[in-house]
């Protein structure tokens, strides 16, 4: 039964009362035409489960925590003001939920999120809490429904491969319909850690019958989502991975309450790409309005970091040098990598913890190549991993300070993880960390993570319980770190971008993309990861070597464009030449960087599918938001390249940035194509 409808923007939302399943949320294009809210098949908008709950659907266990008694609710009160709905349910026995939709319209994403609020006198245990719900998703058909064309659209990552979209037709999945509505068909998937782009991204977009549903999570640690399938529709939901996917459970006594983390959806007209789109302008809107930018981020700076010229060996000798070579470069922050506190023993990679500066690298202190670095007119900038100790630092046994699982010390690899709920963990970090970039004069700071302490560790009710609470922590040290600092730059790295979810993207400047330092496939990964993460925070690897071609520094440099470029390499090594070609491409950089910031990406061509082996072309363009200018990036791989124009109707070529031949004649831009050849074209509305 409809309980009410409410219209955002081009979006309708449907509030309805099930007789079996709950109070359900069905999101849909505005236009679309709903005679009977039954017919759309909903289910509960809150996805909870309390101890003891037994499952309302036949041949959901191991499969689906989804749809238990628990969500047996009814809608006691709703309230709306035009711009968010905020709904209070209850089960009858004191368990009551509050549900938030907020709309923005500029971009026309919503945030929903859940607080469970428990007034049933008695101590209850939550096994799982979902961020959202929506359900009655399907391909509207001649008056009903069909799976035909329907599609899961997801994003796979790992190491140097992050986000790599990924579409299934529900038939492929299983989820088509069966002959009867009898066992449940459930796609769930996320990850079980502290990195949480990893195996997937926390996004899903559904696609049939031209509109689509997507969502994106915030999420610090195990997270997860599903496509249920029970009749004719289709539900999606995501949030904190559960009981039965990432161990977790929470104890809630009698008066307390629990949120979640926050939920995006986009429900329109159109592909996954424009839900991307808006995802990312929204994301992009909420760090320029909030303040959470510092000043000098906004214009988008070019930075140095020295990894890839000193490969975790940064000194006093080699960064007065590497200055000295990039000397009137527009390059505002030089940043000194992993290595700096680094024993004479060992290498970088098992040292982190102690963090005690070399005095063999940096026999004036580190304080003396920061006003170094100052004195170059560039802000400075250096690299932590403080959320682990390395096997050769002493805090590395310090067991009292560390996580530990079923009593004994987590340990993977070289490292092993501080317990950051503990008071003497946060003095030692405040000290060690807080301290030393305040007292050296360091105003950016690069945090990496390089590991993951997977299901969770002791210290709570249940593994996955902890490590939510060392998550939050984790994102915690970010305000503090901007206390202690004000106007810190921070840039969220881990093995990467193995930590680049909404909510920790929100709290920091920027983001390492990837560890694709100089690979052929860079160009690949960074157009991957700009379908989720702002331009301005997507620090892309430009690293140039002496033995470079012209048409290489051409790719390096049109490959960073993507996002912001962060310059590493042989720069003492290279010729006059090569730094005249790195000089023009930093200058059409600035003049293409308001279309890299806010810019909508308006196509992605890709024929490439096999990375290492890559056989094929990219054309990716982005428009800005008045649509009067558009840039082209072009990166030719190994032949069959499949492609040799793109459509350029519209638009007339103003500049380029190429190594390849090219001719713009009427609605075409023509390409020589060439192994490994790139270019950059910036177009003007005619």
């Amino acid at each position: 039964m409809l309980y009410k409808k409410f219209v955002f923007g081009d979006t309708a939302a449907y509030y309805v009362q099930t007789p079996d399943l709950g109070a359900g949320l069905c999101l849909l294009p505005a236009d679309t035409q709903v005679e009977n809210a039954d017919a759309l098949a909903c289910d509960s908008m809150v996805q909870a489960r309390l101890r003891g709950a037994r499952d309302l659907v036949d041949y959901s266990l191991g499969v689906t925590m989804r749809n238990s008694s628990s969500v047996l609710l009814k809608i006691e009160e709703q309230t709306a003001d035009g711009k968010s709905v905020i709904t209070r349910l209850s089960d009858g026995a004191g368990n009551e939920y509050v549900h938030t939709l907020e709309y923005d319209a500029p971009t026309g994403v919503f945030t929903v999120w859940v607080e469970y609020r428990n007034r049933s006198g008695r101590e209850q245990v939550l096994e799982s809490l979902q961020s959202f719900s929506v359900s009655g998703i399907g391909a509207h058909r001649g008056g009903g429904f069909s799976d035909i064309g329907m599609k899961l659209v997801r994003m796979t990552s790992a190491w140097s491969r992050e986000c790599r979209i990924k579409e299934d037709e529900f038939c492929d999945l299983g989820l088509d319909m069966s002959w009867a509505p009898h066992g449940v068909k459930c796609e769930r998937f996320g990850q079980v850690g502290t990195m949480p782009n990893r195996g997937w991204y926390p996004f899903a977009a559904i696609e049939g019958a031209g509109c689509v549903w997507a969502a994106t999570l915030e999420a610090p640690y195990s997270w997860q989502m599903e496509v249920y399938k029970l009749r004719e529709t289709c539900a999606l939901s995501g949030g904190l991975a559960d009981y039965e996917f990432g161990h977790w459970f929470k104890k809630i006594a009698h008066g307390e309450r629990f949120s979640t983390h926050k939920a995006y959806l986009w429900v329109g007209k159109g592909s996954s790409l424009d839900a991307c789109n808006a995802f990312v302008r929204f994301q992009d809107n909420r760090l320029l309005s909030a303040g959470a930018l510092p000043e000098s981020e906004r214009d988008m700076p070019v930075l140095f970091n020295e990894y890839c010229t000193t490969w975790g060996v940064p000194s006093e000798e080699n960064i007065r040098a590497i200055l000295h070579c990039i000397e009137g470069l527009p390059i505002r922050y030089f940043v000194i990598d992993a290595g700096w506190y680094k024993p004479d023993h060992c290498d970088w990679g098992h040292a982190m913890g102690d963090w005690n500066e070399s005095k063999t690298l940096f026999p004036h202190g580190i304080r003396a190549v920061a006003e170094m670095i100052r004195s170059s007119g560039k802000k400075a900038g250096v690299w932590f991993e403080f959320e682990v100790a390395g096997s050769a630092s002493e805090m590395y046994s310090r067991e009292d300070m560390l996580l530990k699982r079923d009593g004994v010390p987590l340990t993977s690899g070289a490292r092993r993880f501080f317990d950051l709920r503990k008071t003497d963990v946060q003095a030692y970090l405040s000290r060690k960390m807080c301290d030393f970039l305040r007292e050296n004069g360091f105003e950016y700071i690069k945090i990496d993570y390089n590991d993951s302490i997977g299901m969770g560790a002791d210290g709570a009710e249940s593994l996955g319980e902890c490590g939510r609470q060392i998550a939050a922590e984790s994102i915690g040290w970010l305000a503090r770190l901007k206390e202690a600092v004000p106007g810190l730059v921070i840039e969220n790295c881990s093995s990467g971008g193995s930590r680049i979810e909404p909510l920790r993207m929100s709290r920091v400047s920027m983001c390492s993309f990837s560890d694709a330092h100089e690979c052929r496939e860079i160009p690949l990964v960074a157009a991957n990861v700009s379908r989720v993460i702002p331009a301005r925070q997507s620090q892309i690897w430009a690293v140039i070597r002496g033995k470079d071609e012209l048409r290489r520094i051409v790719w390096s440099m049109t490959a960073a464009m993507f996002g912001r470029i962060c310059l590493s390499g042989d720069v003492h090594k290279i010729s006059a030449q090569q730094r005249q070609k790195i000089e023009e491409g930093l200058r059409f950089y600035e003049n293409a960087k308001d279309i890299v910031a806010e810019g909508d990406i308006a196509e992605i061509f890709c024929n490439i599918r096999y990375y290492r082996e890559p056989k094929g072309c990219q054309i990716y363009k982005k428009v800005s938001q008045d649509k009067k200018r558009m840039l082209v990036l072009v990166h030719f791989f190994e032949p069959p390249f499949g492609v040799c124009e793109t459509d350029i109707a519209g638009y007339t070529l103003v500049s380029a940035y190429s190594a390849l031949k090219y001719r713009a004649e009427g609605e075409k831009l023509a390409l020589s194509a060439e192994e490994y050849g790139a270019g950059a074209f910036l177009l003007e509305r005619k």
